[in-house]
């Protein structure tokens, strides 16, 4: 093998024409230690390489060239990431690369080249070529992602670049992580180093941990793991997230694997670092925490308490339907809802999809937060049924906008709970207060979302009737028709019991 101080130093783009011309000159053939690679044709490129695929010993392989200029530390990282990642054992999962050769030109120049197995395609060709993806599919990525970063990071290995062009897809869509061109090393583990000089850009903004940005920053695991939540929430909804009201996965997949999903991925996405998951062992605690709690849940015993809440905010509810306006009942249902010990997140029907919520709370004036929803309550329907069947449906009334700096907006983020500002400000990430720029990690912000476009909220256990996506169509024209009565509202529930969740036919 050629020493280092035997590569010219010469520019990137200079030496990409060499490369092309070098192979061009050769009949696009190279010949290797392990064998002639013929049929060769580029197949992509970045700022520090190209990328050529052909035939090897009758196999396909690609071949990944370094092209450097000055920076000695771009060779150093290239040679690391052959050697080192082939030191990891049981390689699943993980590239396979095939040989570390420095192929010598007719000028001299030698250049630096990693031999390795041609797969497929690239993830985000996977996605191009098919938009409508299967919950199977995506589960298996998931769990491709969890496995494949705690066997690297249980082996010192931090990738640093994880983004569906790092992730290649085998003929029997199977997952692979590949380019480790600027994963960080154990130097306890390794003795070739990583090294990365400065203003270097340090992996894919979209994808990657904001504080991969920040100048200084230690290499972690929950990097890792904040671009696994990217890389999910891209895969099912063709981008990728930032700031503040992120759309969940079970808006697109209803199983209970999906719901799972949904828990740890929203962890796995908190801006700040240290809020997110620390290392994927962490990740399935949780996951074993989530399906014990779920084993252990019993469908009547949440709506028995969900049953305890209506009662308890309007005890003449035992007489048969109740409508209320007064403020004391909306206040008093926040607060009965939110002391109850559910052991499964309650959820919202709006007749357009169903969703479970984190937050409700009460903000006064008749006007509740769930999640990031701003409500302006007209009234509530309450009903004692037969547990399942109960209901709290929330009546809505035209909300007043938000006015910052003299502009009327329905959209505001509020920090601190004390400064109102546009709700744009989210997109950033950071925001400024007097004359200080502050990042939104690293304050609390609350975001309001006054342009409701539902009259009608229904809110119950996952196993009530008015929260079951099959009764979605009777709830939807509910909605469209817009006329709650009494008689309406009875009506309804009895459409809705007609269908009820399996878990509750089960029991009855």
């Amino acid at each position: 093998m050629a020493e280092v101080h035997n590569i010219k130093q010469v520019g990137a783009d200079e030496n990409k024409s060499r490369i092309s011309s070098f192979i061009k000159k050769n009949n696009k053939s190279l010949t290797l230690s392990l064998g002639e690679v013929s049929d060769l044709k580029q197949i992509g490129q970045g700022g520090n390489g190209l990328v050529y695929a052909g035939i090897q010993n009758g196999e396909e392989v690609a071949i990944k060239f370094l092209v450097v200029g000055k920076q000695s530390s771009k060779l150093e990282r290239f040679k690391a990431e052959y050697f080192n990642v082939n030191l990891l054992e049981e390689r699943i999962n993980i590239v396979n690369y095939i040989n570390y050769e420095e192929i010598q030109c007719e000028d001299g120049y030698l250049l630096p080249a990693i031999i390795m197995k041609r797969y497929e395609k690239a993830l985000n060709k996977l996605k191009q070529d098919s938009p409508e993806i299967s919950e199977k599919t995506f589960i298996r990525l998931f769990n491709f992602l969890l496995n494949t970063l705690e066997k690297i990071h249980q082996h010192g290995i931090i990738h640093r670049d994880i983004k569906p062009e790092n992730i290649l897809v085998t003929k029997e869509t199977n997952f692979v992580l590949t380019d480790f061109g600027i994963a960080n090393y154990n130097p306890e583990l390794y003795t070739l180093k990583a090294k990365t000089e400065k203003k270097e850009r340090l992996a894919n903004y979209e994808f990657s941990a904001p504080e991969q940005a920040k100048k200084g920053a230690i290499p972690a695991p929950s990097m890792d793991i904040y671009a696994l939540g990217q890389v999910c929430q891209w895969f099912v909804f063709g981008e990728t997230h930032r700031g503040t009201n992120r759309r969940k996965i079970t808006e697109v997949f209803k199983s209970d694997e999906a719901e799972v999903t949904e828990n740890v991925i929203n962890k796995c996405l908190y801006n700040n670092h240290e809020q997110r998951y620390q290392s994927i062992s962490e990740i399935f605690q949780h996951i074993d925490q989530i399906k014990e709690s779920r084993r252990k849940v019993d469908p009547f015993e949440e709506m028995y308490l969900f049953n305890n809440v209506i009662r308890a905010t309007c005890p003449s509810v035992s007489l048969g339907l109740q409508f209320v306006e007064d403020e004391k009942y909306v206040k008093r249902l926040v607060e009965n809802i939110n002391k109850q010990n559910f052991k499964r997140k309650l959820w919202f029907n709006t007749g357009i999809g169903n969703s479970d919520f984190s937050k409700l709370k009460y903000l006064g004036d008749k006007k509740i937060l769930l999640d990031y929803r701003e409500i302006k309550v007209k009234g509530i329907w309450l009903f004692s049924g037969s547990v399942y069947d109960d209901l709290i449906l929330i009546e809505t009334e035209e909300n007043e906008p938000f006015i910052i700096d003299g502009e009327e907006t329905f959209s505001a983020l509020i920090i601190n709970n004390k400064h109102i500002v546009h709700g744009y400000h989210q997109n950033s990430g950071y925001i400024e207060i007097g004359d200080q720029v502050h990042s939104l990690s690293e304050l609390e912000v609350e975001e309001h979302d006054r342009s409701n476009s539902y009259k009608y909220f229904f809110i119950g256990t996952q196993y009530h009737c008015s929260i079951l996506w099959q009764n979605d169509a009777v709830l939807d024209e509910f909605q469209e028709r817009g006329i709650v009565t009494e008689e309406t509202v009875t009506q309804l529930i009895r459409d809705l019991r007609k269908k009820k969740h399996e878990e509750v036919v089960y029991r009855l």
